[in-house]
C-alpha cells in the first residue's frame, strides 16, 4: 500500500508542472502578437504622418508661388502707361483684382488645396487679360508715335516752304483720316452658306430655305460704342442683289443702295458675334455668290459660297 501511494504521488509530481508550461507559451505569444501590431500601427503612423507633411510643404511652397506671381503681375500692371482714359480705367480695375486676391490668399490656409488651384485658374485669367491689354497699348504707342513724327514732319516743311496754313490743313485731314481708318470696324471669322430647313448645310438649290451669314465684329477700342445697324449684300452670279424689297437701302458712299438683310446689334468694342439670315425668296440660282458686309457707311468684310444644282439629299 505505501509503495502504491509513493508510485501516486510521483505521477502527480510529474504530472502537475504541465498546466504551468502551458500557461506561460500561451501569455508569450500574446505578447509577442501586441507587440507586433503595435509596431505595425507605429509604423503607419509614422508613415501617414510624413506623406501628410510631404503635402503641405508642396501646397505651402504652391501658395508662396502664387503670391509671389499675384505681386509680380501688379507691379507688372503699374507699368503700363497709357494716355486713353478708358483703357485706364480698365487698368484699374485689374489691379483691384490683383489687390483683392492677393488679400483673400493670405487668408487661406496653405492645406486648402481646391481654394488654391481655384486662385491659380484666377491668376491666368489675369494674365491672358493683361496680355491683351499690353497688345493695345503697344498698338496705341506705335501709333502715336507715327503721329508724332508726321507732326514733325509738318513742321519742318512749314517753316521751310513758309506755307504753314496750306500744310497745316492738309496734315490734319491726313491725320482725321488715318484715325478714322483705326476707328474702323473690321470683321473675322467670316462665313456664309446655305441651309436647309433643319438647319444643316446643304448646297442644293431645291433643298435651301436660308443662307446664313456669320462673323465676328472684332475688338476696337478705338470704335464708337453703341447701337449700329449691320447690313450684308448677297450678289449672285448674274450680279442681282438678293433683297426683300426695292426699298430697302442704306447709305454707302454718298448714295442709296439696296440690302439684302440688317441686324441691329449692341457693339462695345469687345468681340462681337453676329449671325444674320436671309429667307429664300426662289430667286437663287447656281454658281458663285458674293456677300458683303457693311457698318457705319463702311465695308467691312467679305465672303463667297456656292449653291449647286439640286439633288435627292
Amino acid at each position: 500500500m505505501e509503495e502504491q501511494n509513493k508510485t501516486q504521488d510521483t505521477e502527480n509530481q510529474q504530472q502537475n508542472p504541465i498546466a504551468p508550461q502551458k500557461n506561460k507559451s500561451g501569455l508569450m505569444f500574446i505578447l509577442f502578437l501586441v507587440i507586433g501590431l503595435l509596431a505595425v500601427v507605429t509604423w503607419l503612423y509614422i508613415d501617414q504622418r510624413q506623406t501628410t507633411e510631404e503635402i503641405e510643404t508642396a501646397l505651402t511652397i504652391e501658395k508662396d508661388s502664387l503670391q509671389s506671381h499675384l505681386v509680380q503681375l501688379r507691379d507688372d500692371y503699374d507699368d503700363l502707361m497709357t494716355d486713353n482714359d478708358s483703357l485706364n480705367t480698365h487698368l484699374t480695375e485689374e489691379k483691384e483684382k490683383i489687390d483683392n486676391l492677393l488679400a483673400e490668399i493670405k487668408t487661406v490656409k496653405a492645406t486648402n488645396y481646391y481654394k488654391i488651384k481655384q486662385l491659380q485658374n484666377e491668376l491666368g485669367t489675369l494674365r491672358t487679360v493683361a496680355k491683351s491689354y499690353v497688345r493695345q497699348i503697344d498698338s496705341l504707342n506705335t501709333m502715336n508715335q507715327a503721329l508724332v513724327a508726321e507732326n514733325v514732319l509738318v513742321k519742318n516743311e512749314i517753316r521751310v516752304a513758309k506755307t504753314a496754313n496750306v500744310e497745316l490743313e492738309e496734315q490734319n485731314k491726313n491725320l482725321s483720316g488715318k484715325v478714322e481708318l483705326a476707328s474702323t470696324l473690321g470683321t473675322k471669322d467670316l462665313n456664309a452658306f446655305p441651309i436647309n430647313k433643319r438647319g444643316k448645310q446643304n448646297h442644293k438649290i431645291t433643298k435651301i430655305e436660308k443662307i446664313k451669314v456669320s462673323f465676328t465684329i472684332k475688338e476696337n477700342i478705338l470704335a464708337t460704342a453703341g447701337e449700329r445697324d449691320i447690313y450684308i449684300r448677297i450678289a449672285g452670279p448674274d450680279d442681282y442683289i438678293l433683297a426683300k424689297s426695292e426699298q430697302d437701302l442704306f447709305e454707302f458712299e454718298g448714295q442709296q443702295i439696296v440690302f439684302s438683310a440688317k441686324r441691329p446689334v449692341d457693339y462695345l468694342n469687345k468681340d462681337l458675334e453676329v449671325i444674320i439670315f436671309w429667307d429664300n425668296n426662289g430667286a437663287l440660282i447656281t454658281g458663285t455668290y458674293e456677300v458683303y458686309i457693311f457698318a457705319d457707311g463702311s465695308e467691312i468684310g467679305t465672303t463667297q459660297f456656292q449653291i449647286e444644282e439640286g439633288g435627292l439629299f
